[in-house]
C-alpha cells in the first residue's frame, strides 16, 4: 500500500509539473469620444399677414389665389381691385442654429368671418421648396405663405377675418 500511495504521489507531481501555465494575453481596447449637440432655440416672427386684397362680389363661385411671392389671380368671375387693403402674403423670419434644417407646417383650412357669413382658405402654399429650408450663417432664414380663398356665387360684401398658424421644426 506504501508503494501504492508512492507511485500515486509521483503521477501527481509529474502531473503539475507538465501543465503549463497559460500565458496573459492583454484585453483589446477601443476608446470612443461621446458628444452631444444642443440647437439654439428655433423662433418664427411674422413680419406680414396673408391679405387677399379687394374684389367685386362673384357671378358665381370662384376663387382668388395668391402666391407665396404675392401675385393674385382668379378662377372665376370676379373683378380683382388694386384698392386698399392690397394683397399680400404672409411672411415669416426664422432663427435658430446656424447650418440647421428645419420643416414648416401649414394648415390645412381656415375660416374668415364677416359676422355670420364665412369663407374657407385653404391650399396654403411656402416659398420654400419640400416646405423646409437650412438656416443660414448668420443664424436666421426667412419664407413666405400664399393660400387660396373660395368664394359663394354672390359671396356677400365686407371685411372677411380669421387666423391661421404656421409652425416650423427642426428636422
Amino acid at each position: 500500500m506504501k508503494k501504492l500511495i508512492i507511485i500515486f504521489a509521483a503521477i501527481i507531481m509529474m502531473a503539475s509539473f507538465s501543465v503549463q501555465a497559460t500565458p496573459t494575453i492583454p484585453p483589446n481596447t477601443a476608446s470612443a469620444n461621446a458628444t452631444a449637440k444642443i440647437l439654439a432655440a428655433l423662433t418664427i416672427t411674422k413680419n406680414a399677414d396673408l391679405s387677399f386684397g379687394t374684389m367685386t362680389i362673384p357671378t358665381a363661385a370662384t376663387t382668388v389665389i395668391v402666391a407665396p411671392d404675392g401675385t393674385r389671380t382668379s378662377t372665376g368671375n370676379i373683378t380683382l381691385l388694386a384698392q386698399a387693403p392690397l394683397t399680400t402674403a404672409s411672411s415669416y423670419a426664422v432663427t435658430g442654429d446656424a447650418g440647421a434644417t428645419y420643416t414648416i407646417t401649414l394648415p390645412v383650412s381656415t375660416t374668415i368671418l364677416n359676422g355670420s357669413q364665412q369663407m374657407t382658405v385653404n391650399t396654403f402654399t411656402s416659398s420654400k421648396t419640400n416646405n423646409g429650408s437650412t438656416i443660414g450663417t448668420g443664424g436666421t432664414d426667412s419664407f413666405s405663405v400664399g393660400a387660396t380663398l373660395n368664394l359663394n356665387n354672390a359671396q356677400a360684401s365686407g371685411t372677411y377675418t380669421g387666423s391661421f398658424n404656421v409652425t416650423v421644426n427642426y428636422n
